[in-house]
């Protein structure tokens, strides 16, 4: 049998190794990454969660159109709170968005944006397309603070589809 000693510098060794060579930290650890493309399957048999990832697909499209930087990562903290959002929309039918405050404060952020969409069968490809459409929607999609995402795709009682994107930017 090893003496503790041992296995306890061991351990602080194996931890040092660790962060030089880049393992994640526990706040790294708590994002994960943005698909850089989805298949080009009909909308209509995709889940939710796949749907999530093509519209992040679809905003970061309509970012490096405009010469900004990608979101490379969702990260946990805001995608829990769009998809509670997204719950509630379906739930109360009140559609209406959130303050902001609360994702920055909840989740540690400096800044915050949310777009929400409701309609029939909307594709990734139309909410993108009604969001840039709207001036508020559009400014919150392109801001060049925006580093990482929350997003969540529902359907209420009535068959139609929400989504709500959060767009953050750490610290």
């Amino acid at each position: 049998m090893q003496h503790p000693r041992f296995l306890s510098r061991l351990a602080a060794v194996g931890l040092a190794a660790a962060v030089v060579c880049g393992v994640p930290t526990a706040a790294e650890a708590r994002t994960w990454s943005v698909p850089r493309a989805v298949s080009a399957t009909d909308p209509a048999d995709l889940t939710n969660s796949e749907l999530e990832d093509a519209l992040m697909v679809r905003i970061n499209q309509a970012r490096a159109t405009n010469g900004l930087r990608k979101i490379w990562n969702f990260d946990v903290c805001t995608d829990r709170l769009a998809e509670a959002w997204g719950e509630r929309i379906a739930r109360t039918g009140v559609f209406e968005h959130r303050n902001q405050g609360e994702v920055i404060r909840r989740c540690h952020k400096s800044w915050a944006g949310e777009t929400l969409v409701r309609g029939t069968a909307l594709s990734p490809d139309q909410m993108v397309e009604l969001w840039l459409d709207s001036p508020g929607h559009r400014e919150i999609l392109l801001n060049p603070r925006a580093r990482r995402a929350g997003v969540a795709i529902t359907n209420d009682a009535q068959g139609r589809t929400i989504g709500v994107v959060n767009l953050v930017r750490h610290g």
